[in-house]
């Protein structure tokens, strides 16, 4: 028991000792510690009095501590010089001060883009870096300043997000509200130029200034445009108060989409209450700040030194800046080295002043370079200068709900859009879909994605300006309400403006329909007149049968067409009867019919002369008839020779293609008759009152403006082809196609066809007022109408079920003219030829040729008789003489058969007297 007590004992002196050598040694390594490290000077510019300079100078002092804590070997050390900087003239002053009496080595701040300014044109002339971590304003380039580093992110640095953003959400309008001072020109000129290159217009740009009845006065004006999209860019303090008033006039309601840039997003937590519960619903985009351990541990330093003596000064992003900036600087201090030397005086005057009089930093340029080439990872992320400015890789998109903001996504110059800051994705494509992103809930309490555009909510109606027409009212008729006076409108255009504007995503009250009517209530002007109001802004659209011209659309805008149109010639069919009682003749030429003459007389001849050998007593005038008399009465029995059968048949069959040649060309004609006119220019022709035909006929098909006539209805149009150009009408009328066909409808079209060429245009269509965005809205609205089978039953009630489906231009092209010999010509050499050959083969001498021929063959080939009994006669009279015509042949021999050979002489004695014991006629016509 002694023994273990002596071991405890032993052991805790030992301990004691060990301790008391510790201590001191290390007392001694601070005591060399802190005479070896040598101190540089550096100035720090800031704002002590606003908890943003009070929070800043924390970090810089927890990121001095922090940095020699963690390199405790390091022979240079950071020594701050801090100037109090409430305004520009007291930054100047100070860093000035700083300059010259401290003769610092490189310096921080100052807050403020216009301080810092001043402040950098200082640290050129002495050759110290001036190092700002919330100057972020673009009109400050270290590009232009080479001593100015920015150790935050330039304005510049978030376009590419925000226009990412607008793409992702289909903004494709946006109103910029700005701080009303110089040094938001910067970014205004580089938003503009991406908005531009992303296709995305800005519809206006309001200046907005600290007084709260300035910012009421923009508000009503933003409140009065149809753009529901805006881009705020200004610092926290003054886009509370916006925000706040914003809401109290009721554009934080739904269908308003608010954009942050992060010269507010930066600072939503030192917001108050009221302001963020008037931003629920707002988007914003700020840099991206890793979470990580350090991170925590300072925020929670901070908040337990500043509690008490400043306790809004609460830790931004632009205190982490700071701290980083703080590292950065000790770095690239400690590559230098301890410096010694002093500044370079300049040769000083009586006169000078103390500008003048400033001296420059010999190390200057070399620190410069050493911080420019720092690299690291701080607390706010990946420290990397480029071109004197940090860079930032990854923006966060947040959005405030409640009490608070909360991420939704994130933003990254690689991948676009994604919902975390490091996606898995391995796609390499660019992201610009919002579906990405976590759920919004926007202002207004609602799901729904505010579209970039609605109808003004000023109190006023839409302005919808209309023709007044005479005539064809199925396309527009303008009605009043005889006690309200209020006009309405009916027709084709109407009953699609009313499908358009159901399908609008918005509330729309009844339109304001104004008539473009003089004192008279007559129309006012032409068409192009009635447009020239849309520029006046005396109307906010033109609902009519507007045609979508080239030279018009350079002074308005229009909706996709809704109707396809051309320009077309009208004419009266007119029929010459002095030549129409004539025409079936006109079917076939005057040498074709003297064709046909002579091939029925050379029938009738050919004929003739067959029958002739079998019949004598036939009469010569009977048979030039004859061929005709075939075609009405083609009883069997009208000849009696074979061959003269045989010529009836080809006669029957070139008469047969004839008939049918003939009827239909006479069909042909009588159909293209009323259609084949002179096809001369008309004198004197018509277009519809106010149309833009007026100018095509004269500008493009170059007629006499003398004698071209408006009229204004179906009626007027066919009182005037009626008349003619002679009796004070007109000779055609020149309009668009959905006019016509409703006047031909009307009319009929046996009496009125079209002619000529049409000539196209870009259809009828809404005009607007130039660069308003209900264009685009309606485009999309008739886009989704034609899909459907709306339009169908929308032109069927107004024009009728025929009206889409009828063709109303004639084609002639089938037309020929009368049929000539040369058509059929292969017809009548095929009949000749037959009919000649018959002819040759039915001649005397011909049969004479045939019987020699026939008796040789026999001679050559003679065939045994058969032993049958039933043969025994013809065998006993084969020695007989047999007759062929009045020729007569040898004997057959013997035991061989004969084979009669009946002439056409023998046939018709037989038919006569069959005929004869029958009582009947030969001929069959009668004598």
């Amino acid at each position: 028991m002694k023994k273990n007590r002596q071991f405890v004992y032993s052991i805790i002196l030992w301990y004691i000792l060990l301790s008391c050598v510790l201590l001191s040694g290390s007392r001694a390594g601070a005591s060399e510690e802190n005479e070896e490290k040598e101190e540089v000077k550096i100035g720090l510019v800031v704002d002590l009095n606003s908890s943003m300079g009070v929070m800043v100078e924390s970090c810089i002092a927890m990121a001095q501590s922090d940095f020699y804590k963690s390199h405790p070997s390091y022979r240079t050390k950071l020594a701050f010089h801090t100037k109090n900087s409430h305004n520009v003239f007291a930054a100047a002053s100070g860093a000035l001060e700083l300059l010259k009496n401290e003769e610092v080595r490189a310096m921080l701040g100052p807050l403020t883009s216009p301080e810092a300014k001043f402040v950098v044109e200082l640290g050129e002339k002495a050759q110290v870096p001036i190092i700002s971590f919330s100057a972020t304003s673009t009109n400050i380039s270290p590009l232009q300043s080479p001593y100015f580093i920015r150790t935050a992110a330039a304005d510049s640095s978030q376009l590419k997000a925000i226009t990412t953003l607008f793409q992702g959400f289909e903004w494709k309008k946006v109103i910029i509200v700005y701080e009303d001072t110089g040094y938001q020109y910067g970014f205004i000129r580089d938003i503009t130029h991406a908005f531009q290159e992303a296709d995305i217009k800005i519809s206006g740009m309001i200046a907005v200034s600290a007084n709260d009845s300035q910012i009421l006065e923009e508000l009503e004006k933003l409140k009065a445009m149809p753009t529901r999209v805006f881009l705020v860019h200004m610092n926290s303090l003054l886009g509370s108060r916006l925000f706040v008033h914003a809401k109290t006039m009721g554009m934080m309601s739904k269908g308003y989409g608010w954009l942050m840039t992060d010269e507010s997003s930066n600072l939503l937590n030192s917001m108050d209450d009221e302001a963020i519960d008037a931003m629920e619903g707002v988007l914003g985009i700020r840099p991206y700040v890793p979470k990580s351990k350090d991170l925590a541990i300072l925020k929670r330093r901070q908040e337990k030194e500043l509690q008490y003596s400043m306790p809004k000064a609460v830790l931004n992003i632009f205190g982490l800046w700071a701290y980083d900036a703080v590292w950065a600087l000790a770095m690239a201090v400690e590559r230098i080295g301890p410096i010694n030397s002093t500044f370079v005086k300049q040769t000083k005057r009586h006169d000078a002043s103390d500008m003048a009089s400033l001296g420059s930093s010999d190390v200057g340029p070399v620190l410069l370079k050493e911080i420019l080439s720092t690299r690291f990872n701080g607390l706010s992320g990946e420290f990397n200068l480029v071109n004197g400015q940090l860079q930032i890789s990854t923006f966060e998109i947040i959005h405030v709900i409640g009490k608070g903001e909360r991420t939704i996504g994130y933003w990254t110059p690689d991948r676009g859009l994604s919902r975390h800051p490091h996606s898995t994705n391995q796609s390499s494509n660019y992201s610009t879909s919002a579906s990405v992103l976590k759920n919004i809930i926007w202002p207004g309490d609602t799901t729904v994605k505010p579209l970039d555009w609605d109808l003004p909510t000023s109190g006023k109606k839409l302005k919808v300006g209309v023709p007044v027409k005479e005539g064809f009212t199925e396309f527009l008729k303008l009605k009043q309400d005889p006690i309200t006076k209020e006009y309405s409108i009916t027709g084709f255009c109407a009953d699609i403006f009313s499908e358009v504007l159901a399908k609008l995503p918005y509330d729309i009250d009844e339109p304001q329909f104004i008539p473009f009517q003089d004192r008279n209530g007559r129309s006012a002007g032409s068409y192009n007149d009635l447009l020239k109001q849309l520029e006046l802004k005396e109307y906010d659209l033109v609902v009519a049968d507007v045609t979508i011209l080239p030279e018009r659309e350079k002074k308005v805008d229009f909706s996709r067409s809704y109707m396809e149109t051309e320009v077309v010639m009208l004419r009266q069919i007119k029929y010459n009867k002095g030549k129409d009682i004539w025409i079936f003749i006109k079917p076939l030429s005057s040498d074709l019919w003297l064709t046909i003459a002579i091939t029925c007389i050379f029938m009738g001849l050919i004929i003739r002369t067959l029958e002739r050998r079998v019949n004598r007593e036939q009469q010569l005038g009977m048979w030039v008839w004859f061929p005709l008399a075939s075609l009405a009465f083609p009883e069997r029995n009208l000849v009696t020779s074979n061959w003269s059968k045989f010529v009836l048949v080809v006669w029957l069959f070139t008469a047969f293609i004839v008939i049918q040649s003939y009827t239909a060309n006479l069909s042909s004609i009588f159909t293209i008759a009323q259609l084949k006119r002179s096809r001369e220019k008309p004198y004197c022709i018509g277009f519809q009152d106010g149309s833009f035909v007026r100018e095509l006929l004269i500008n493009r098909l170059h007629f006499n403006e003398s004698k071209m006539k408006s009229y204004a209805s179906a009626e007027q149009y066919h009182d005037a082809l009626s008349k003619g150009c002679n009796n004070g009408g007109v000779d055609a009328i020149f309009d668009e196609l959905p006019f016509i066909k409703i006047f031909i409808d009307t009319y009929g079209e046996n009496n009125y066809k079209l002619e000529g060429s049409s000539y196209s245009t870009g259809g009828l269509g809404f005009a607007f007022q130039k660069g308003s965005p209900l264009a685009s809205i309606i485009s999309k609205a008739l886009l989704e109408l034609t899909g459907t089978g709306a339009m169908h039953a929308i032109m069927t009630k107004n024009f009728g079920l025929e009206y889409s489906d009828r063709n109303y231009f004639p084609d002639i092209s089938s037309y020929s003219s009368s049929i000539g010999v040369i058509n059929l010509a292969g017809l009548f050499i095929i009949s000749g030829s037959m009919t000649i050959l018959a002819l040759v083969f039915s001649s005397p001498s011909f049969q004479q040729l045939y019987a020699s021929m026939s008796s040789r063959y026999r001679q050559n080939f003679v065939f045994p008789a058969p032993t049958s009994d039933s043969y025994e006669t013809s065998a006993q009279s084969s020695a007989e003489t047999i007759m062929i015509g009045n020729l007569s042949t040898t004997a057959i021999p013997e035991n061989s058969i004969s084979i009669p050979i009946q002439s056409d002489e023998d046939v018709v004695a037989a038919n006569g007297r069959e005929t004869e014991n029958n009582g009947g006629n030969v001929n069959g016509i009668g004598e």
